[in-house]
Formats: structure tokens, sequence, C-alpha cells
């Protein structure tokens, strides 16, 4: 057990900037890795290195801003459930948790006021008159 969440560990030491597909795996694994060993009982050192992987990618998807599309939240949200992380990870885990949807939001609204201001310019287009009214007046 400890040499696969050594693995991890040096997995995420090792993540290109901007991620690739790869890194989208190896999060995935780590997601499910945590999920099916929830009742193992980790060593303080283990808790220790499955959070600064958690950590590095939450970094890499959801601060860098190199990725738009993808997110660690799935991972971050799991790790919340299960039972093995100290209070102390868990809090730092819930502002990520917060953090993300908070952007989500950000970027929902910003969605939202973009489409009101299309069809705004569309209704401009719209009832857009080409008729030369000052040349009308004139005459």
């Amino acid at each position: 057990m400890e040499q696969r969440i050594q693995q991890f560990h040096d997995d995420t030491k090792s993540i290109p900037k901007p991620p690739t597909s790869k890194t989208l795996k190896q999060m995935n694994t780590l997601k499910k890795f945590i999920f099916k060993n929830q009742d193992y009982r980790f060593s303080d050192k283990e808790k220790n290195k499955l959070f600064a992987c958690i950590e590095a990618y939450f970094t890499v998807f959801d601060r860098s801003g190199l990725t738009l599309t993808v997110s660690a939240f799935p991972l971050i949200e799991d790790a919340l459930k299960v039972p093995c992380f100290t209070t102390k990870q868990k809090s730092q885990l819930l502002k990520w948790y917060e953090e993300i949807l908070a952007k989500q939001e950000d970027s929902q609204d910003n969605k939202k006021i973009q489409e009101s201001k299309n069809d705004e310019e569309e209704e401009e287009e719209e009832n857009y008159d080409d008729f030369d009214w000052d040349a009308f007046e004139k005459s």
C-alpha cells in the first residue's frame, strides 16, 4: 500500500504544464484508489502524501488557469466523503470545494450576462432602421 501511495506522490511531482490526458487519468485513478481503500487505516505519512497529491491536482486544474474544462472537483468531493483524512485536512478540502463552487457559479453568472448581452445586441440589430431620417426631416 505504501508503495502505491509513493507512486501517486511521485506522479504528482512531475505533472506537466499544461496538464495532459495522462494527468487526468492519474487523478481519476487516485480518486478510485481513495474510494476503494476508504476503510483502510493509513499511517499519518500516507495520509499526508495522499493529501499532497490532491493538493497538487487542485493547484494544476483549478488554480493555475491552464485548463478551464477540467476540475479536481470530483476528487475533492470524494476525498471529503471518506473517513481517512484528519480534521485539519478535511477543513482544507472543504475550503477548496467551496472555492471551486464559487468559481463555477461565477462562470455561470458570466455566461448568463453574456447571453443577455447577445440577446440585446440581436434585438438592436433587428430594430435597426437604415432609412436616413436626417435627410427626410430636411426635406
